[in-house]
Protein backbone atom coordinates (compact mmCIF):
# COMPACT_ATOMS: atom_id res chain seq x y z
CA UNK A 1 0.00 0.00 0.00
CA UNK A 2 1.34 3.33 -1.07
CA UNK A 3 1.21 6.32 1.36
CA UNK A 4 -0.51 9.15 1.20
CA UNK A 5 -0.06 12.53 2.79
CA UNK A 6 -0.81 13.76 6.00
CA UNK A 7 -4.07 16.36 6.27
CA UNK A 8 -3.06 19.28 8.40
CA UNK A 9 -5.98 21.99 9.19
CA UNK A 10 -4.50 25.80 9.49
CA UNK A 11 -6.69 27.94 11.36
CA UNK A 12 -4.33 31.18 12.28
CA UNK A 13 -6.29 34.68 12.25
CA UNK A 14 -2.67 36.50 10.84
CA UNK A 15 -3.22 35.84 7.16
CA UNK A 16 0.61 35.90 6.31
CA UNK A 17 1.45 33.51 9.18
CA UNK A 18 -1.47 31.30 7.67
CA UNK A 19 -0.05 31.60 4.35
CA UNK A 20 3.15 30.79 5.42
CA UNK A 21 2.21 27.81 7.50
CA UNK A 22 0.76 26.81 4.45
CA UNK A 23 3.74 26.82 2.38
CA UNK A 24 6.14 25.05 4.63
CA UNK A 25 3.41 22.53 5.25
CA UNK A 26 3.23 22.02 2.04
CA UNK A 27 7.04 21.77 1.30
CA UNK A 28 7.24 19.16 4.24
CA UNK A 29 4.87 16.62 2.14
CA UNK A 30 1.73 17.57 3.51
CA UNK A 31 -1.66 18.16 2.71
CA UNK A 32 -3.59 21.11 3.65
CA UNK A 33 -7.11 20.85 3.20
CA UNK A 34 -8.22 24.22 3.96
CA UNK A 35 -6.87 27.87 5.50
CA UNK A 36 -9.37 29.38 8.18
CA UNK A 37 -9.39 33.04 9.76
CA UNK A 38 -12.18 32.98 11.72
CA UNK A 39 -13.66 30.74 14.33
CA UNK A 40 -16.80 30.37 11.64
CA UNK A 41 -14.80 28.86 8.79
CA UNK A 42 -12.96 26.73 11.11
CA UNK A 43 -16.30 25.27 12.06
CA UNK A 44 -17.26 24.74 8.84
CA UNK A 45 -13.71 23.24 7.87
CA UNK A 46 -13.97 20.90 10.57
CA UNK A 47 -18.14 19.74 10.18
CA UNK A 48 -17.97 15.82 9.49
CA UNK A 49 -16.58 14.11 7.60
CA UNK A 50 -13.63 15.68 9.73
CA UNK A 51 -11.04 17.19 6.36
CA UNK A 52 -7.50 17.18 8.57
CA UNK A 53 -5.61 14.14 10.69
CA UNK A 54 -4.00 17.61 12.52
CA UNK A 55 -5.17 21.07 13.46
CA UNK A 56 -2.94 23.77 13.87
CA UNK A 57 -4.85 25.99 16.00
CA UNK A 58 -4.34 29.67 16.82
CA UNK A 59 -4.91 30.13 21.02
CA UNK A 60 -6.92 33.26 20.34
CA UNK A 61 -8.28 33.93 17.00
CA UNK A 62 -7.72 37.61 17.61
CA UNK A 63 -11.27 37.73 18.77
CA UNK A 64 -12.72 39.77 21.80
CA UNK A 65 -15.13 37.06 22.09
CA UNK A 66 -14.08 34.28 24.36
CA UNK A 67 -16.69 32.31 23.14
CA UNK A 68 -14.87 32.72 19.12
CA UNK A 69 -11.40 31.69 20.31
CA UNK A 70 -8.84 29.29 19.54
CA UNK A 71 -9.60 27.99 23.16
CA UNK A 72 -13.54 27.50 22.44
CA UNK A 73 -12.93 25.68 19.25
CA UNK A 74 -10.33 23.28 20.99
CA UNK A 75 -13.27 22.80 23.41
CA UNK A 76 -15.22 21.45 20.70
CA UNK A 77 -12.52 19.29 19.23
CA UNK A 78 -12.08 17.37 22.59
CA UNK A 79 -16.26 17.36 23.51
CA UNK A 80 -16.95 15.39 20.34
CA UNK A 81 -13.38 13.53 19.85
CA UNK A 82 -11.98 15.73 16.65
CA UNK A 83 -8.40 15.45 15.09
CA UNK A 84 -5.59 16.42 17.66
CA UNK A 85 -4.27 19.89 17.93
CA UNK A 86 -1.39 22.12 18.44
CA UNK A 87 -1.91 25.32 19.55
CA UNK A 88 -0.28 28.50 18.20
CA UNK A 89 1.22 31.09 20.74
CA UNK A 90 3.22 33.98 20.95
CA UNK A 91 5.43 34.40 24.43
CA UNK A 92 2.94 36.87 25.24
CA UNK A 93 0.27 34.07 25.81
CA UNK A 94 1.90 32.16 27.79
CA UNK A 95 -0.22 33.06 30.64
CA UNK A 96 -3.12 31.59 28.69
CA UNK A 97 -1.61 28.83 28.07
CA UNK A 98 -2.82 27.43 31.96
CA UNK A 99 -6.18 27.93 30.88
CA UNK A 100 -5.16 26.03 27.92
CA UNK A 101 -3.27 22.82 29.04
CA UNK A 102 -6.65 21.69 30.83
CA UNK A 103 -7.81 21.17 27.06
CA UNK A 104 -4.61 18.63 26.75
CA UNK A 105 -3.42 19.62 23.41
CA UNK A 106 -0.48 17.93 21.75
CA UNK A 107 1.18 20.46 21.42
CA UNK A 108 2.46 24.06 21.43
CA UNK A 109 4.02 26.48 18.75
CA UNK A 110 6.16 29.41 19.67
CA UNK A 111 5.39 32.08 16.24
CA UNK A 112 7.11 32.52 14.35
CA UNK A 113 7.64 28.88 13.37
CA UNK A 114 10.25 27.43 10.84
CA UNK A 115 10.14 23.97 9.02
CA UNK A 116 12.51 22.26 11.26
CA UNK A 117 10.26 23.66 14.68
CA UNK A 118 6.90 22.86 12.04
CA UNK A 119 8.05 19.45 11.36
CA UNK A 120 9.38 18.34 14.64
CA UNK A 121 6.41 19.46 16.73
CA UNK A 122 3.76 17.84 14.32
CA UNK A 123 5.42 14.23 14.29
CA UNK A 124 5.84 14.59 17.77
CA UNK A 125 2.23 15.75 18.77
CA UNK A 126 1.01 12.53 16.54
CA UNK A 127 3.02 10.73 18.93
CA UNK A 128 1.33 12.13 21.63
CA UNK A 129 -2.34 11.72 20.58
CA UNK A 130 -1.58 8.60 19.59
CA UNK A 131 -0.36 7.45 23.54
CA UNK A 132 -2.51 9.98 24.91
CA UNK A 133 0.10 11.04 26.48
CA UNK A 134 -0.60 15.17 27.42
CA UNK A 135 2.34 17.68 25.53
CA UNK A 136 4.81 19.49 27.52
CA UNK A 137 4.80 23.27 28.23
CA UNK A 138 6.15 24.96 25.30
CA UNK A 139 9.56 25.46 24.60
CA UNK A 140 11.81 27.75 22.12
CA UNK A 141 13.08 24.56 20.46
CA UNK A 142 11.66 20.97 20.19
CA UNK A 143 14.61 18.57 18.53
CA UNK A 144 13.41 16.20 16.00
CA UNK A 145 11.47 13.13 17.11
CA UNK A 146 13.64 9.68 16.18
CA UNK A 147 10.23 8.77 13.81
CA UNK A 148 8.03 10.44 11.66
CA UNK A 149 4.22 9.75 10.69
CA UNK A 150 2.70 8.72 7.01
CA UNK A 151 -0.71 7.90 5.73
CA UNK A 152 -1.14 4.70 4.43
CA UNK A 153 -4.61 3.99 3.87
CA UNK A 154 -7.02 5.56 6.08
CA UNK A 155 -4.74 5.02 9.29
CA UNK A 156 -1.51 6.62 10.17
CA UNK A 157 1.50 4.43 11.12
CA UNK A 158 4.63 5.68 12.84
CA UNK A 159 7.93 5.22 11.28
CA UNK A 160 11.25 5.50 12.89
CA UNK A 161 13.98 7.05 10.60
CA UNK A 162 16.25 4.04 11.29
CA UNK A 163 13.82 2.14 8.97
CA UNK A 164 14.62 4.83 6.11
CA UNK A 165 16.95 2.93 3.73
CA UNK A 166 17.91 5.56 1.43
CA UNK A 167 17.47 9.64 0.86
CA UNK A 168 17.02 10.51 -2.93
CA UNK A 169 16.94 13.72 -4.14
CA UNK A 170 15.31 15.02 -6.93
CA UNK A 171 14.91 18.70 -8.44
CA UNK A 172 12.55 19.78 -5.43
CA UNK A 173 11.93 17.00 -3.46
CA UNK A 174 13.92 14.48 -1.18
CA UNK A 175 12.04 10.73 -1.35
CA UNK A 176 12.63 8.71 2.24
CA UNK A 177 12.52 5.39 1.06
CA UNK A 178 11.51 2.33 3.22
CA UNK A 179 11.99 -1.24 3.31
CA UNK A 180 8.59 -3.13 2.20
CA UNK A 181 7.34 0.47 0.45
CA UNK A 182 7.34 0.95 -2.82
CA UNK A 183 6.83 4.29 -2.68
CA UNK A 184 8.66 6.89 -0.97
CA UNK A 185 7.44 10.08 1.54
CA UNK A 186 8.65 13.05 -0.43
CA UNK A 187 9.94 16.35 1.43
CA UNK A 188 10.84 19.69 -0.38
CA UNK A 189 13.53 20.72 0.01
CA UNK A 190 17.17 19.78 -0.76
CA UNK A 191 19.50 16.57 0.75
CA UNK A 192 21.46 18.51 3.03
CA UNK A 193 18.51 20.43 4.15
CA UNK A 194 16.53 16.88 5.18
CA UNK A 195 19.94 15.64 7.00
CA UNK A 196 21.38 18.81 9.06
CA UNK A 197 17.29 19.88 9.84
CA UNK A 198 14.90 17.14 9.65
CA UNK A 199 16.90 14.42 10.27
CA UNK A 200 17.92 13.82 14.72
CA UNK A 201 20.92 15.09 15.64
CA UNK A 202 21.59 11.79 17.18
CA UNK A 203 20.96 9.90 13.99
CA UNK A 204 23.46 12.26 11.46
CA UNK A 205 26.12 9.35 11.72
CA UNK A 206 23.46 6.60 10.69
CA UNK A 207 23.56 8.23 7.35
CA UNK A 208 26.20 8.74 4.73
CA UNK A 209 26.29 11.15 2.39
CA UNK A 210 27.40 9.11 -1.09
CA UNK A 211 26.88 11.70 -3.05
CA UNK A 212 24.82 14.91 -3.93
CA UNK A 213 21.32 13.52 -4.07
CA UNK A 214 21.79 10.08 -2.35
CA UNK A 215 22.61 9.23 1.26
CA UNK A 216 22.21 5.90 2.53
CA UNK A 217 21.50 4.03 5.94
CA UNK A 218 24.71 2.35 7.41
CA UNK A 219 22.38 -0.40 8.48
CA UNK A 220 20.68 -0.99 4.96
CA UNK A 221 24.47 -1.50 3.08
CA UNK A 222 25.14 -5.29 2.78
CA UNK A 223 28.59 -5.20 1.10
CA UNK A 224 30.97 -2.70 -0.63
CA UNK A 225 33.67 -2.80 -2.95
CA UNK A 226 36.35 -0.66 -4.84
CA UNK A 227 33.58 1.34 -6.92
CA UNK A 228 29.78 0.41 -5.20
CA UNK A 229 28.28 0.53 -2.21
CA UNK A 230 25.26 -2.90 -2.09
CA UNK A 231 22.59 -2.68 -0.59
CA UNK A 232 21.20 -6.30 -1.42
CA UNK A 233 20.56 -6.27 -5.12
CA UNK A 234 21.22 -2.10 -5.59
CA UNK A 235 24.21 -0.85 -6.46
CA UNK A 236 25.38 2.90 -5.80
CA UNK A 237 28.45 4.26 -7.00
CA UNK A 238 31.24 5.94 -3.90
CA UNK A 239 33.94 7.27 -5.49
CA UNK A 240 36.02 6.82 -2.19
CA UNK A 241 38.74 5.16 -0.79
CA UNK A 242 39.25 2.00 0.98
CA UNK A 243 40.21 3.29 3.90
CA UNK A 244 37.92 5.98 3.78
CA UNK A 245 35.19 3.90 3.58
CA UNK A 246 36.20 1.44 5.99
CA UNK A 247 36.00 4.57 8.59
CA UNK A 248 32.66 6.03 6.99
CA UNK A 249 30.48 2.86 7.95
CA UNK A 250 32.84 1.92 11.14
CA UNK A 251 31.36 5.30 12.54
CA UNK A 252 28.48 4.52 11.26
Amino acid sequence: MEPSRLRILVVEDEALIAENLRFTLEDLGYEVPATCYTFAEARAALAPPLPADLVLLDLNLGSADAAQSGLALARQLRARGGPPFIFLTAYSDLATIRQATQLQPSGYLIKPVGGPALFAAIQSALEYAATRQPAPAPAPATPPPPFFFVKLGERTHKLHWTEVQRLEAGKNYVTLHVAGQRAGYPLRGSLTYVLDHLLPPALHGQFLRVNRRLALNVAAITSYDDEHLYCGEERHAHGRSALQLRQELGRG
